[in-house]
């Protein structure tokens, strides 16, 4: 065999070596992210399954609560007990760890302990409940504006709704903002609660179109009526965190 031959050989040899090398990096790295994402679902599934477990414990002792929370930080989870697996998180910031977790964070807090709100709360409202639920995260409000801001940008979340006085309302399901729903909405910030007759006198409306509105917002859930005295309330406006 020739010298040239010969050279093409170990090059043709070396060529084939470097292919199989990178096949086999790369399936080694594809084997580790499915063992990680393994490890993940199993350390999610041993924490839900302690939690269930010792739910009397958790709630009647705060240092093992706490504790827990930690845990669940630490393994990328949200802090509310009880929610693992449950909401799915759309992957919006690839490598930043941080605002992704936030973002899993404000869709558990939004779809989950919102709920009984219509899923709808104010911003200072939102980041004020954030820091008294979230007390072991270490977040800066600029951080929360950012994601909840790529969040409506991407269409995870419906786009925030001007309710005047310089307040904007986050929705985190898609609600019917008809123009009376948002006029009775401004009319209500800062406020601790209103009536039917308040709100008709203050908007120049009718009895029933002001009943009508409230009835749509309480089916809505972004409206609570106290029966005993006719006074209806706006969790997420109203400044209650």
């Amino acid at each position: 065999m020739s010298d040239e031959k010969k050279k093409k050989v170990k090059e043709d040899f070396r060529s084939s070596l470097t292919d199989a090398y990178k096949s086999f990096d790369a399936e080694l790295d594809e084997t580790k992210e499915k063992d990680k994402q393994k490890k993940q679902e199993i350390l999610e599934e041993g924490i839900e399954r302690i939690e269930k477990k010792s739910t009397k414990e958790l709630g009647s002792s705060k240092i093992l609560a706490l504790k827990i929370l930690d845990i669940r930080q630490k393994a990328g989870m949200t802090q509310t007990m009880g929610t693992a697996g449950k909401v799915k998180t759309p992957i919006l910031f690839g490598k930043d760890e941080f605002k992704q977790k936030l973002v899993r964070e404000l869709l558990v807090i939004g779809t989950e302990e919102l709920a009984d709100i219509g899923s709808a709360i104010t911003i200072a409202n939102l980041v004020d409940y954030f820091k008294e639920t979230r007390t072991n995260w270490k977040i800066r409000t600029g951080d929360l504006l950012e994601v909840l801001k790529i969040m409506e940008k991407k269409e995870v979340i419906p786009k925030r709704v001007d309710i005047g006085d310089d307040e904007v309302l986050i929705r985190f399901k898609p609600i019917e903002m008809s123009p009376d729903i948002q006029q009775v909405l401004r009319l209500s910030t800062g406020l601790p609660f209103l009536t039917v007759q308040k709100i008709a006198s203050h908007l120049g409306w009718s009895i029933e179109r002001a009943q009508s509105t409230l009835t749509m917002m309480s089916k809505m859930e972004i409206a609570v009526l106290d029966e005993e005295t006719g006074n209806y309330y706006f969790p997420g406006v109203s400044e209650i965190y």
